[in-house]
């Protein structure tokens, strides 16, 4: 069966579904009064690595001086501007961060019809070792300021901004469980500068916000006092990014590593952020879209009371968006549903797909006088199917 590019598909028997970034996808450039990068900026730090590939595998002493240099003229930027406007809110100061520290291609797409452009820091990582293959590609990367682009290996998906949420995911949830929980892991202190620059880029690049920290090792790890040996190589990890200066500055700021009930993602709050795409209303297909919609809403009412117990309200969150939560900074292109007509009346005809780029759940109707909705339990456990799976491309 041929694939068309950006088609995301599961085939039998493979009980699996898969999501892509669209090479196709694009984000206009983030137009504001915050951009003091195109001054920040030397033109050598601009250049793409391609016209000068040595300079990219083997960066001298003296470039990381002069990227060093220009970080910290963007921090002090972005800290004074909070300060001067007495911006307090932690998201407005997130998105300061952004505009003054990030440079290169556009984090996420705004527009589909367009191929977003822009040079970036590429990594290839092992999805089932996820921490320590992308440590290896680290060793490389010269400017951590530039937008991540990530690849998994074996997945064919081109990372418009949902590979790259999805790194994070995964990348955090392993930090958390491998180095936090039960305790910090002094045998392993010197992994923690590398997920010190994991944590703060996904603060700072619309991934998942670090939320494990304990308060007491939060408060130590922005404060200004001697840290303990993990903690201080967290910190370094944080200060190579901006984000541990801004913390230390801006107080305020560290709420946002903090739990709360906003971050919770209930069936109301998931509904709310997937906005369907009717057909008009009258027509055959709209009937056809409501009945597809009706089932789907029965199907989240089990996730989100417990009974599909493989699948979480944040797992359908995150097929469609490569994040299980919503970022801080909310999405760039809504979530939304697109309804598309089933093959045939086979119940793997009735598998979701998604593009993690767009936000897109494509989610196969029945057609009227050709193909009926399955049951509801044979239903489910196709959904079951595609919402536990988080593979990027085509299997």
């Amino acid at each position: 069966m041929e694939v068309a590019e950006g088609e995301q598909l599961a085939t039998e028997p493979d009980i699996s579904a898969s999501q892509t970034g669209d090479p196709t996808l694009n984000d206009n450039s983030l137009e504001s009064d915050l951009s003091p990068t195109a001054v920040l900026v030397p033109e050598e730090e601009q250049r793409t690595t391609e016209s000068d590939p040595s300079a990219a595998q083997t960066p001298s002493t003296s470039d990381y001086t002069s990227l060093e240099s220009v970080l910290y003229k963007a921090i002090n930027s972005c800290i004074d501007y909070c300060l001067e406007r007495r911006i307090g809110d932690p998201v407005e100061i997130l998105r300061c961060a952004q505009r003054f520290l990030l440079i290169g291609r556009p984090l996420d797409v705004t527009d589909p019809s367009q191929a977003l452009e822009g040079e970036t820091n590429f990594i290839l990582v092992n999805r089932q070792d996820v921490f320590q293959s992308a440590k290896e590609e680290f060793e490389v990367v010269k400017n951590p300021r530039l937008t991540l682009e990530v690849c998994f290996y074996g997945e064919g998906a081109v990372d418009a901004g949902g590979p790259r949420r999805e790194f994070f995911r995964l990348c955090l949830q392993q930090i958390k469980n491998d180095y936090f929980d039960n305790g910090l892991k002094e045998h392993l202190s010197d992994d923690y500068y590398f997920a010190g620059i994991v944590m703060a880029l996904s603060v700072l690049q619309n991934g998942n916000i670090p939320r494990f920290l304990s308060e007491d090792h939060l408060q130590e790890l922005f404060g200004s006092g001697e840290p303990s040996e993990c903690i201080g190589k967290l910190r370094n990890g944080f200060q190579k990014v901006g984000i541990y200066q801004i913390g230390n500055a801006l107080p305020t700021f560290l709420h946002l590593f903090r739990p709360s009930s906003a971050s919770m993602l209930s069936r109301r709050k998931l509904l709310s952020l997937l906005t369907p795409q009717f057909s008009e209303e009258g027509s055959n297909a709209r009937t056809d879209e409501n009945s597809t919609y009706q089932a789907f809403l029965r199907y989240c009412q089990q996730a989100g009371s417990g009974h599909r117990e493989s699948v979480t309200l944040n797992h359908i969150l995150q097929f469609i968006t490569g994040t299980d939560e919503e970022p801080s900074l909310g999405f760039n292109i809504l979530p939304s549903i697109e309804f598309t007509a089933a093959k045939d009346s086979r119940v793997w005809s009735f598998l979701p797909s998604a593009n993690t780029c767009s936000n897109t759940l494509h989610l196969p109707r029945c057609v009227s006088g050709k193909t009926s909705l399955p049951d509801d339990k044979e239903l489910f456990e196709i959904y079951d199917c595609a919402f536990s799976s988080a593979f990027f491309g085509k299997r």
